[in-house]
């Protein structure tokens, strides 16, 4: 497959916007669908239009690979539906900003399973990320938060570094869009089992919701299974995954503000400065990045 032109960190950027935005709508259409109905409707979109890209690109039907089905697994597997589940008990912001852990659990990961060297510029972004996430992260006294709704969406965190670290193994010399369809299916053996449940016990509300929940419903399954996994997988190969991870600790930051924007909600002068760290560990990680290249497994 030939190398994409667009720089990796542009990439990861527009991937980053993709995810924040997909965190404020999400609250929106949990509205009026359950956290299973959500999660199984942005995994069946991600594979049916995935699928039918690739093979509109001329990819052949294939067995899936077990490694990347397991990537499924992970994400979007169990990290969209545990950051669903969470988002019931929290506000968007608040849930938002908590997935600025992603980012240090992918570093710490990155370092322990992949051998990858922090040096004097990156650990000072880590730095700045590690401060920013403990202010993102503080509550304001006027969200909606709870104590399992922030353990669900930290778990989705974990979960999502777990996935971003294996990627850097697995991604390399794959077709994106092939990677990420077959990774779908992963997901898709999480969400349609779940579906079948729910829908058996009476338990679903995807007939209930109007024509406008629906619509953000399906916006968010673009927003958060499509569009960034494909950016993210085509970025994966240019940059080390720590890099990766501290470019992305702008999802929290994007996510909230969408949240701010289109929900209303508030930030308290702790979470802006915290905003403000996580601009700063971001710019440190992307100078010079298109030039880093990991070293081979």
């Amino acid at each position: 497959m030939a190398k994409s032109r667009t720089s990796p960190v542009a990439l990861l950027l527009l991937a980053a916007l993709s995810w924040g935005l997909s965190a404020a709508l999400t609250k929106v259409a949990l509205e009026q669908v359950s956290p299973p109905d959500l999660f199984a409707v942005e995994v069946a979109m991600g594979a049916l239009v995935l699928c039918a890209a690739a093979l509109a690109r001329g990819a052949r039907p294939s067995r899936p690979s077990i490694p990347v089905l397991a990537l499924g697994i992970l994400d979007p597997g169990l990290a969209i539906l545990l950051f669903d589940f969470g988002l019931v008990h929290t506000a968007a912001t608040h849930g938002a900003l908590l997935l600025a852990t992603d980012s240090l659990f992918t570093v710490a990961l990155a370092v322990v399973l992949l051998g990858e060297r922090i040096g004097g510029r990156v650990a000072v972004a880590l730095a700045a990320g590690f401060a920013g996430s403990a202010l993102l992260s503080l509550d304001s006294g006027g969200t909606m938060s709870t104590l399992s709704g922030d353990a669900l969406v930290v778990a989705a965190a974990l979960s999502a570094a777990v996935y971003a670290v294996l990627a850097r193994r697995v991604v390399a010399g794959r077709n994106a869009l092939s990677l990420t369809a077959e990774q779908m299916l992963g997901a898709a053996a999480v969400a349609l089992p779940l579906a079948a449940v729910m829908i058996a016990a009476g338990h679903s509300h995807l007939t209930h919701a109007d024509a406008g929940h629906l619509l953000v419903t399906m916006t968010v399954a673009l927003l958060s299974s499509v569009v960034p996994f494909v950016l993210y997988n085509i970025a994966i190969g240019g940059v080390t995954a720590t890099s990766a991870a501290l470019v992305l600790t702008l999802v929290p930051l994007f996510g909230a503000l969408a949240s701010v924007v289109l929900l209303g909600e508030h930030l308290a002068a702790a979470q802006l400065a915290g905003g403000a760290f996580v601009v700063v560990a971001a710019g440190l990680a992307t100078i010079g990045v298109d030039a880093e290249r990991a070293i081979p497994a």
